[in-house]
C-alpha cells in the first residue's frame, strides 16, 4: 500500500506541456520511483500505439479552457484527449459517441460530480482513464466502468468517496494493470470486487484523517507475489504506511531489487524473513524491531541498513550481512552496545548509536573506547562513529545523566575483575601476613587473653553482689595452695604482688595460718572455709604432693556449696594433661572448664599477669579482721 500526499498522483509528464500552470505547481510526489515507473510505462504505451506521430487529429488538448461539458466539435479520429482543469461537472451519454479510437483521457481538475452509465459505451479502445481531482461520490457506483473492459490504467484518486468499497463494474476491468483510489475509510471486504484482476500496482492516495480496518487488503492480487512479474523493479518505497508481516506468509520478490524502503510502518522482528534477496540498501527507520537474529535471511548484497528509531535493545550480528558497510541504529533503547558483535562485520565502516539511552557502567567501556578511536580522522581503517562525541551521552546513572561518553571515566580497576581481585587479594594477603608475623613476634595472642580476661573479672566485680551469707566467716580474699618445691615463687614473687600495699589482698597460707594442734586436714578445711576463693599454684610437683590434692578436693566442695565459683588456677609451668593423674580427675576437669592464668616467662608480661590475677581475687571483705602490725 503507497501512502500519496500530493494533490496528484500522476505527474505531469503523461501529457507533456497540456496540463495548466497551477497543476504544475502542486504535482510534487513523495513516491518519485513509483511515479517515474508510471510515466514510464504511459510513455511506452503511447510510443506502442503510435498515438504521437500517427495524425494531427489524434490528439487533442481542450484543457484550461473553461470548459462547463465535453465539446462536441471533437475530431473522430482523436485518440489522446485532455479536458484537465476546466468546469465539467458531468458526462453525458452521448459525451463521445463520435471518439471511437479513444485511448487516453484525462478529466482530472474539474467539477465532475456524475458520469452516464453508458458514456463510455462508444469507446472500445479506451486504455487510460484519469478522473482524479474530481468530487465524485460513490466508488460502489461507478456503472460506465461496465463499457471499459480494456482499461489498463484508472485513476480515481483524491475525490470525495466516504468508503473504499467498490462497485461491480471494478470486476469487468479484467486488463487492468494500474489503478489509484482514495477514500477516507477502508473496511474488510472493499477490494472484494478486484479480487480476480491481476494488478501490477495499486496506489492508495489517503487523507490524514482516515480509517483503516486490519485486513481489509487481503482480497488485493499483488506489493510482494503480483510484484514477482515486474523484473524491472529496482527501487521500492512503501514507506509511511501501516504495513505488517506475521512471518507465515511467504514473500516472492521481483528478483532486481536492489533499494527497498520500508520505513515508518508497523514491522517487526520477522520482516527479515520477507525481503529480497539481492537488496543493497534496506530502510526500515521507525518500525518496532527489537532484535535482529541470526536465523533471518541472508542478504549477501547488503551495504547499507537503516533501523534508525526501533526498539532494539543491542547491536544486530552481522552473520547474515557479510557484506554490510553502512549501520544506522539511532533512538532505540540500547544501553551497552556489545561490541564484540562487530567482529562479525567485516566491511562495515560507517555506525550511527547515537541518542539512546546509555548506561554508563563498565560494560559500556568497550564500545566508548571505540568512539575514542574513530575520532582518529588520520586512520585508513576502523569504522566511523557517526554524530560523535556531542549526541552520544548518559542516561543512567543519575550522578551522570547528561554526561557525554566521551567525558566520563570510570576506572579501569574496577571494570576489570582479576584485577581488581588482584588489587584487593595481595595488599590483604600482605597485610594478614604482617599481623600474624607480628602477633606472633609480640606475643599479641597472650597480651590480648590477658586483657580479656582482666576485663571480664573486673565486670564481674562490678556487677556480683556478694550476698551476706557468702561472707559469713571469710577472713581472706584467697587461700593458696601450692607444692613445697614452688615455695620460692610463692613468696618471692606471690605474696609481695598480691599482699601489702602492692596487692592490698589478705592471703592465706599454711606456714602462716594453720593453728597449731588442729590437724593438717582440720587446717585446711578451716583455710578453705575462711578464704572467699582458692589459689592453686599448678606445676608437675604440684600433682605429685598428696596435700595439693587434698587442699583441691575441699576446694572443690566449697565451691559447691557456695555455689560460686570459687577457684582460681595458676599455671606455673606448662601441665600437659597426660601427666595428671588419673585421680586427679577433678583438677583436670577444672582445667577444661576455667581459663587459668599462665606465669610468662617474659618479665616485661609480669606486669599484666599481675594486674588480672588481683582483679580476679579482688572483692569487699567486711567481716575481715583488722591486720596487727608485726613484732
Amino acid at each position: 500500500m503507497i501512502h500519496c500526499q500530493e494533490q496528484r498522483t500522476f505527474e505531469a509528464e503523461e501529457v507533456p506541456q497540456r496540463q495548466c500552470d497551477n497543476l504544475k505547481q502542486n504535482i510534487r510526489s513523495q513516491n518519485r520511483q513509483t511515479m517515474k515507473a508510471v510515466n514510464a510505462a504511459l510513455w511506452a504505451l503511447a510510443t506502442l500505439v503510435g498515438l504521437i506521430a500517427s495524425s494531427p487529429d489524434s490528439f487533442v488538448d481542450r484543457s484550461n479552457r473553461n470548459l462547463s461539458s465535453v465539446p462536441k466539435d471533437l475530431p473522430q479520429k482523436v485518440e489522446i484527449l485532455d479536458l484537465s482543469c476546466n468546469k465539467i461537472k458531468y458526462l453525458h451519454r452521448g459525451d463521445f459517441e463520435n471518439t471511437t479510437l479513444l485511448r487516453f483521457l484525462n478529466v482530472s481538475w474539474n467539477r465532475l460530480e456524475e458520469i452516464h452509465p453508458e458514456t463510455f459505451l462508444n469507446t472500445p479502445l479506451l486504455k487510460d482513464l484519469d478522473l482524479s481531482h474530481n468530487i465524485l461520490k460513490n466508488l460502489s457506483g461507478q456503472q460506465y466502468l461496465l463499457h471499459t473492459g480494456k482499461l489498463a490504467v484508472l485513476n480515481l484518486a483524491y475525490n470525495n468517496f466516504l468508503t473504499m468499497t467498490l462497485g461491480s463494474g471494478f470486476s469487468r476491468l479484467v486488463n487492468l494493470k494500474r489503478l489509484a483510489l482514495g477514500a477516507k475509510n477502508i473496511s474488510v471486504g472493499d477490494f472484494k470486487n478486484i479480487a480476480e484482476v491481476k494488478l501490477h500496482i495499486l496506489t492508495l492516495c489517503l487523507e490524514e484523517e482516515r480509517v483503516y480496518e486490519v485486513g481489509s487488503l487481503k482480497d488485493v492480487q499483488q506489493l510482494s507475489k503480483r510484484m514477482q512479474y515486474m523484473n524491472s523493479l529496482r527501487h521500492l518505497d512503501l514507506s509511511l504506511n501501516s504495513l505488517i508481516y506475521d512471518g507465515v506468509v511467504e514473500c516472492t520478490w521481483p528478483p532486481n531489487i536492489t533499494n527497498m524502503n520500508l520505513s515508518s510502518n508497523r514491522l517487526t522482528d520477522s520482516v527479515f524473513k520477507c525481503l529480497s534477496k539481492g537488496v543493497e540498501t534496506l530502510d526500515l527507520e521507525n518500525n518496532q524491531i527489537s532484535v535482529v537474529s541470526s536465523y533471518i535471511l541472508k542478504l549477501e548484497n547488503l551495504l547499507s541498513l537503516n533501523l534508525n528509531g526501533n526498539k532494539l535493545a543491542d547491536l544486530p550480528v552481522c552473520d547474515s550481512f557479510p557484506m554490510l558497510q553502512e549501520l544506522l541504529l539511532k533512538s532505540n533503547s540500547i544501553h551497552s552496545p556489545s561490541v564484540d558483535r562487530l567482529d562479525n562485520c567485516p566491511n562495515l565502516k560507517t555506525l550511527d548509536v547515537s541518542h539512546n539511552p546509555f548506561t554508563c557502567t563498565c560494560p559500556l567501556m568497550g564500545f566508548r573506547g571505540l568512539g575514542i578511536k574513530s575520532e582518529d580522522k588520520e586512520r585508513l581503517t576502523g569504522i566511523e562513529l557517526l554524530n560523535w562525541p556531542l549526541n552520544y551521552y548518559c542516561a543512567y546513572p543519575e550522578d551522570l545523566r547528561d554526561a557525554t561518553l566521551k567525558n566520563i571515566w570510570i576506572s579501569e580497576v574496577s571494570c576489570n575483575s582479576g584485577l581488581l581481585s588482584a588489587v584487593i587479594l595481595c595488599p590483604s594477603v600482605a597485610v594478614i601476613i604482617a599481623v600474624v608475623t607480628l602477633c606472633r613476634h609480640l606475643d599479641v595472642l597472650w597480651y590480648i587473653g590477658m586483657i580479656w580476661q582482666w576485663t571480664r573479672a573486673k565486670h564481674r566485680a562490678r556487677t556480683r553482689q556478694l550476698r551476706p551469707e557468702d561472707t559469713v566467716g571469710v577472713e581472706f580474699h584467697a587461700f593458696v595452695s601450692y607444692s613445697q618445691h614452688d615455695a620460692d615463687w610463692v613468696h618471692n614473687n606471690l605474696l609481695p604482688n598480691l599482699e601489702g600495699p602492692a596487692g592490698g589482698l589478705r592471703i592465706c597460707q599454711h606456714q602462716k595460718n594453720f593453728m597449731p594442734g588442729k590437724t593438717i586436714i582440720e587446717n585446711i578445711i578451716s583455710c578453705v572455709e575462711k578464704s572467699r576463693r582458692s589459689l592453686f599454684v599448678l606445676s608437675a610437683h604440684f600433682v605429685k604432693s598428696e596435700w595439693c590434692h587434698y587442699e583441691l578436693y575441699f576446694a572443690s566442695h566449697q565451691r559447691l556449696s557456695r555455689s560460686s565459683d570459687g577457684v582460681v588456677l595458676v599455671l606455673l609451668e606448662p601441665l600437659p594433661q597426660y601427666l595428671i593423674p588419673t585421680k586427679y580427675y577433678q583438677l583436670k576437669s577444672m582445667m577444661k572448664r576455667h581459663t587459668y592464668l599462665e606465669w610468662p616467662q617474659d618479665r616485661a608480661k609480669h606486669r599484666l599477669f599481675w594486674a588480672n590475677l588481683r582483679a580476679a581475687l579482688q572483692a569487699d571483705l567486711p567481716n575481715a579482721p583488722v591486720a596487727q602490725p608485726e613484732e
